[in-house]
Parts: structure tokens; sequence; C-alpha cells
């Protein structure tokens, strides 16, 4: 057991900064997935007719391509996650004691939040692929675009989350501290 267990301590920083980081992750994945199945399936037509050694260029021309966006794309991750950790929690309070019960309370509730919201956006997603990708891949006949759809709602679903995440989480850290500054204790550490 860690030293921070046996306290009852609890590091809500890094669960702020946990839960925007994986949902910015799953954004810039989602994204690639997208680009590169829909690039699939509107290129898949022309393979058929292109010369098989045109088609191992072109497949190698892709692998490059798309090797070159996750690059700029890990770029990106990079040089946002801290703003954007820093967006979700404040500076100043990284652990707190759970043996304060108004912030078991709030934690409960943020977490709460979060899982309604994550419901939310799959249930939303659900429907939308229910009544319009799944109909418009069929149609096509394409397994491109059914993975398109399912990286489009990988994309929403966690885009619903990281509002949720950036909006409550920063409100949640201050109504933390308010809580603990108001019982004049040494709850933050």
């Amino acid at each position: 057991m860690t030293d921070e267990a046996s306290n009852g301590q609890f590091d809500i920083g890094g669960m702020f900064r946990t839960s925007a980081t994986i949902t910015f992750v799953v954004e810039i994945l989602s994204i690639i997935v997208m680009v590169g199945s829909f690039l699939a399936w509107y290129i898949g037509g022309f393979l058929e007719i292109i010369a098989p050694e045109i088609q191992i260029l072109l497949l190698l021309i892709l692998s490059i391509i798309t090797l070159i966006v996750f690059l700029a794309a890990f770029s990106v991750f990079l040089r946002f996650s801290r703003r954007l950790s820093n967006a979700v929690v404040g500076q100043g309070l990284e652990q707190v004691k759970m043996n304060a019960p108004r912030v078991k309370a709030v934690i409960f509730i943020y977490g709460l939040l979060v899982l309604t919201m994550f419901a939310t956006g799959v249930y939303t997603w659900y429907l939308v692929d229910l009544w319009f990708l799944k109909p418009w891949a069929e149609f096509h006949t394409s397994i491109s675009l059914r993975i398109f759809g399912f990286a489009l709602g990988a994309f929403f679903i966690s885009l619903l989350v990281q509002i949720i995440v950036a909006l409550i989480g920063r409100t949640s850290t201050r109504l933390i501290v308010e809580v603990l500054d108001a019982d004049d204790s040494d709850f933050v550490k």
C-alpha cells in the first residue's frame, strides 16, 4: 500500500488531467482513422483498374502520408496536453484527503456526470449510426465507411466527455478548494 493510500489521500489533479488527456488521445486517433478510412473508400474503386505495381506504390505513398499525419498529431498532442491539463485543473490542488465528506460528494458527482455524459454520447452515436451511417455503408457495401462511422462515434463521444471534463473539472477543483478552505482544515496537501 502506498503512503498516499494509507493517508487516505486522493490525487484529484491527476484524475482530472488523466480524463482530459485520454479523451484528447482518442480524438486524435479517431480523426486519423476517419481520414484513412474515408480515403480508402474513396480510392478503393480506382484500385481495381490500376496495375498491381502501381497499387503497391500507392499503398506505400499512403503509408508515408499516414505516418506523417500521425507524427503531426502526436506533435499537436505534446504541444497542447500541458495546456489542456492546466485548463482543466488549476495550479495548487493536487491531492486531497478523502475523509472530508463534502470532497467525497464532489468527486462522486463529478464521476457520475462524466459517466452520464459518456452514456449519452454512446446512445446518441448509436442512433446516428443506426439511422444514417450504417445504411450509408450498406448502400455502398463498404467496410471502410463502417470503420469511418465507428471512428466518428469515438470522436463524438470523447469530445462530449472532454467538454464535461474541461468545464466541470475546473469548477470541481474550485469547489473542493472552497470547501476545504471553509472547513479551515489542512485537507489540501
